[in-house]
């Protein structure tokens, strides 16, 4: 393979709503609204600012560009519903147009609401003639309901312009496959990304898995079986999303509540060798029910031990520059002098250990990993 560095793009740094959020743009606008604190990174958005643009956070996906057997391969990771635009912004920065494989981690609308518009790829074969889509089966399944004309070309309607992808129903747990003949490998393995909101009845106990949770559930009144001493035995079932080891490079994981204990085991590489770069979900200080808090994100960044780890997947709550600090004093430089009270939530939350390297990702960085495993980005 070629010495020609790796790179990776960010499309997107943010949660499924992005960033700006309507809703602090249009308090910001609207007179006489109740009070309420304005959004610190939402309204930085809108103030020119280099710190602000920084703040833009569309749904989550990125672009690898690294050296295969026959050549630079581009690889795209999801693909939601701000794709077009951010495709549009930083394609042609970067000088990227041809698309070789889109890895797709579930089938949330952050991550296949922009299917559609690779047509702009495939349409009269004006980039190419078709784009290879790399999904589990269960992504798969789900995009043909939510929408049967991407899977089969029967089912369009109108002018029948739509994209030509032709379909690696592949992925699967813990089981590494070759993008096309390039030489590159990816790793998929399964975390969780929340819960299923539905009633799994107790026979399904015996088939899920051992780290899923047990609990008891009661019919509501009126339901069948319903009395003042009944109940429906079932489970808590985790709704699993695909994160991803690419070569022994870098580990992609945008969309993480827990990190199953078997995904240990092929997360890091078999080798031992220090992965150059990890990317890991953050969507608040605060933990939630499908992403890490910071806290569980910096635990897991010092298990992994990359050399470096970028942060990804934020909501509104927390500023670019404010994860900047905390990203600052978990590396073992002194806390800032007058913190904002986001910083002190922070650092109160980040706990003891090893300094490691950690910053937040933003839209448009692009990181570089030379063929001696050297790290360096834009940015930083």
């Amino acid at each position: 393979m070629s010495s020609s560095p790796i790179e990776v793009v960010f499309l997107g740094t943010g949660t499924s709503s992005s960033l700006p959020h309507i809703d602090c743009i249009t308090a910001h606008a609207i007179s006489g609204l109740p009070d309420r604190p304005p959004c610190r990174a939402c309204l930085s958005t809108i103030d020119g600012s280099l710190e602000g643009k920084k703040n833009i956070r569309r749904n989550t996906s990125a672009v690898i560009r690294m050296p295969g057997k026959h050549g630079s391969v581009t690889v795209l990771i999801d693909c939601g519903k701000n794709f077009q635009a951010a495709a549009l912004e930083w394609f042609p920065q970067y000088k990227l147009r041809q698309i070789d494989a889109v890895l797709i981690t579930h089938a949330h609308a952050d991550a296949v609401n922009g299917l559609d518009d690779l047509r702009s790829w495939t349409l009269s074969g004006r980039i190419q003639r078709h784009i290879d889509i790399y999904a589990s089966q269960a992504t798969y399944e789900d995009v043909k309901k939510m929408f049967p004309y991407l899977v089969s070309k029967e089912f369009a309607t109108g002018g029948g312009d739509i994209p030509e992808f032709v379909w690696h129903v592949c992925i699967d747990n813990a089981k590494p496959f070759e993008i096309n003949n390039t030489g590159i490998m990816i790793t998929p393995f399964l975390v969780h990304h929340g819960r299923l909101f539905t009633q799994a009845p107790a026979a399904l106990a015996r088939s899920v898995e051992e780290s899923m949770t047990r609990v008891t559930l009661k019919p509501a009144p009126g339901e069948q079986g319903s009395s003042a001493d009944s109940s429906l035995e079932g489970v808590i079932v985790p709704y699993m999303c695909f994160a991803f080891r690419i070569q022994e490079d870098i580990v992609y994981l945008s969309d993480c509540g827990a990190i199953p204990d078997d995904a240990w085991n092929v997360l890091l590489p078999a080798s031992g060798r220090q992965l150059p770069v990890c990317i890991l979900d953050c969507l608040h200080l605060r933990s939630h029910l499908s992403h890490f808090g910071l806290d569980q994100s910096v635990a897991a960044a010092r298990r992994i031990g990359a050399k470096r780890t970028y942060l990804l997947g934020f909501s509104h709550d927390v500023a670019h520059d404010e994860y900047v600090s905390i990203g600052e004093v978990i590396g073992g430089a002194a806390a800032p002098s007058n913190p904002t009270e986001n910083e002190l939530k922070g650092l109160e939350m980040i706990g003891e250990g090893d300094p490691i390297w950690v910053r937040p990702a933003h839209d448009g960085l692009m990181i570089q990993i030379s063929s001696n495993q050297l790290v360096s980005d834009g940015t930083y």
